[in-house]
């Protein structure tokens, strides 16, 4: 038990600190912004460990830097295509010397508030691990 212990302490430490950097890196990077205009919906599915099915929506956009066009999906999905309207604005970030890297609302540096979370996480299970092996 303490190895599974041990590997999700691992696993939280891990992709705290990946969501947390690439969060940050994509925050200072992506400067420019701009609005798009929704062009469509992304439709994913996920299954819990029962097998229930949640749809989730996504706007699919495109904005456009210095006379050029970029396509891209929302970093905030819905269970409800309705919050979605077509043809509306959605406020995208993009990093200027490079366009098509860009996030939108629920992307950028709310990744690295997730990622700071699952790193905090990790390090108490990392801290308690250490503490049972000393006790």
């Amino acid at each position: 038990m303490k190895v599974i212990s041990f590997l999700f302490t691992i696993g939280f430490i891990l992709l705290g600190a990946g969501a947390l950097i690439s969060g940050i890196k994509k925050y200072k990077q992506c400067k420019g912004k701009t609005f798009g205009k929704i062009t469509g919906i992304h439709e994913s599915e996920d299954r819990d460990k029962d097998g229930y099915l949640t749809r989730y929506y996504s706007p699919e956009f495109e904005y456009k830097v210095d006379g050029h066009t970029y396509h891209g999906i929302g970093d905030t999905s819905y269970e409800h295509y309705k919050k979605i309207k077509i043809d509306g604005n959605i406020k995208v970030f993009y990093n200027p010397e490079n366009p098509e890297e860009h996030y939108t609302k629920g992307g950028g540096i709310s990744v690295a508030f997730f990622g700071a979370f699952l790193l905090i996480l990790g390090l108490c299970g990392a801290f308690a691990f250490i503490d049972s092996l000393i006790s």
